[in-house]
C-alpha cells in the first residue's frame, strides 16, 4: 500500500459522534506518522479538534452561517461564504478522503474535495444511499456494533493492523481552559469529591432525557449521604432549565459556569464522577477518563454507550427498546428507572480521587 501524504477525514458532527471517531483517526496517525491529516467538521466541536496533536488541520464547514443567511434571503452573502469555504476545501489534493459520517451532506463535500481514493461505509452503516458514491466501501458483519468499533473498521481497512487495544482518546485542552475552571471551583469552594450532573440532551433529543425531578431526587440523596458536592452542567439553550433544577434541590447543587467544549472537558476531568444520559457530554466525560454513570432509555446502548471500562449503564430491558420514537407517550424505558436505583449504582462506583 502506497503511503499517503494527505488524508482528509470527514465527520462533521455531533460532539459524541466526533469523539467516537477520534480513536480511528489516532490509529491512522500512528500508522502514518508523516501524513498530513485534515479533519472537516462543523460547529463548536472544531474548536477542541484544532487543539489536538494528531490532527494537522481542521477545516471548518460554516453550516450555521450558511443556514442563517439563506433563511434571511441574503443570497449574495451565502454565495460568498460558500465560495470561500469551497476554495479552502479544494486548496489541497488528498490521497485519501475518508467519510466517517456517511450522509448526503458528507458525500457532497467528499465529492467537492480533490482526492484520489474515496472511502466510506458500505450499506450496513451508511445513510442516504451514500455508499454508492464511494470507490472503496468498509463493511461490517453486523449493524449493532459500537460506533468506535465501526470507525475502527475504516482504520483497519486503511492499514492499521494493531491487534492490541483501540487507541485511547484523551484530549488536549489549552491552559486557559484549565485556569478558567480552577477559578470557578475556587470561587465557589468546590473541592473533591464532587459530582458533575448533566440532565440534558440536544434540542432534538428530549425523548432521551430522564425526568428532571428524578435528577433532583438523586442529587438530594447524594447530598444527604454527604458523598460530595454536585455541579450541574449545561449548554446553549439549557441555562433556564438548569436553574430550575438548582431551584428544585435548593442549596444542594451549584450551577456550573458557562463553558465551551474545552472548558467543559477541563471541568469534567476535575470531577469525581459524571452522571448523565445519552449525549455528547457523556462521551466527553469518558474521554476525560472520569467514572461515568449513564442513564439510557430509547437509544441503543450497544452502539452509543460510553466507550470506557470506567462506565456503568443504567437501563431497562423492555421489548420496544431500542427505538427512535421521539413522540412516545409512555417513555417506559426511562420512567421505570427510579432515582433509588441510580443512587445504588452510584454508591458502588469508586470515586476518581479514590480509585
Amino acid at each position: 500500500m502506497a503511503q499517503p501524504h494527505n488524508i482528509l477525514i470527514i465527520r462533521l458532527s455531533s460532539l459524541g459522534d466526533v469523539l467516537m471517531s477520534v480513536p480511528a483517526v489516532r490509529a491512522l496517525r500512528e500508522r502514518f506518522p508523516d501524513a498530513h491529516i485534515s479533519w472537516l467538521a462543523e460547529g463548536s466541536v472544531t474548536g477542541i479538534l484544532a487543539h489536538q496533536d494528531f490532527i494537522d488541520e481542521v477545516i471548518f464547514f460554516p453550516r450555521a452561517a450558511l443556514t442563517r443567511h439563506l433563511r434571511k434571503g441574503h443570497f449574495s452573502t451565502t454565495a460568498h461564504i460558500l465560495g470561500d469555504f469551497l476554495k479552502s476545501l479544494r486548496k489541497r489534493e488528498y490521497d485519501w478522503i475518508v467519510d466517517l459520517h456517511g450522509i448526503a451532506k458528507s458525500v457532497a463535500l467528499m465529492m467537492t474535495a480533490r482526492g484520489t481514493r474515496r472511502i466510506g461505509f458500505g450499506k450496513t452503516f451508511a445513510k442516504d444511499m451514500s455508499h454508492i458514491f464511494y470507490q472503496e466501501r468498509v463493511n461490517g458483519f453486523q449493524k449493532r456494533i459500537h460506533k468506535v468499533e465501526r470507525n475502527m473498521l475504516a482504520a483497519r481497512h486503511l492499514g492499521w493492523a494493531d491487534a492490541g487495544p483501540i487507541p485511547a482518546a484523551p484530549l488536549l485542552v489549552h491552559e486557559d481552559a484549565r485556569t478558567y475552571i480552577d477559578d470557578f471551583l475556587r470561587s465557589h469552594d468546590i473541592r473533591p469529591p464532587f459530582f458533575t450532573v448533566n440532565p440534558f440532551a440536544s434540542k432534538d433529543s428530549a425523548f432521551k432525557r430522564w425526568p428532571l425531578e428524578r435528577y433532583a431526587d438523586l442529587i438530594g440523596r447524594i447530598r444527604r449521604e454527604r458523598m460530595g458536592s454536585v455541579v450541574i452542567i449545561w449548554g446553549p439553550g439549557e441555562r433556564e432549565e438548569a436553574q430550575r433544577l438548582v431551584a428544585l434541590v435548593g442549596d444542594n447543587a451549584q450551577l456550573a459556569c458557562q463553558t465551551d467544549i474545552a472548558q467543559l472537558y477541563a471541568l469534567l476531568a476535575r470531577s469525581s464522577v459524571y452522571i448523565g444520559g445519552d449525549t455528547g457530554t457523556t462521551h466527553l466525560a469518558s474521554a476525560a477518563n472520569v467514572p461515568v454513570l449513564s442513564i439510557f432509555g430509547p437509544t441503543d446502548f450497544i452502539v452509543n454507550r460510553p466507550y470506557s471500562k470506567n462506565s456503568v449503564i443504567i437501563r431497562k430491558e423492555i421489548p420496544c427498546s431500542p427505538c427512535k420514537k421521539k413522540d412516545c407517550k409512555t417513555r417506559e424505558c426511562l420512567m421505570t428507572i427510579s432515582s433509588d436505583e441510580v443512587f445504588e449504582a452510584l454508591r458502588k462506583i469508586p470515586l476518581k480521587d479514590e480509585a
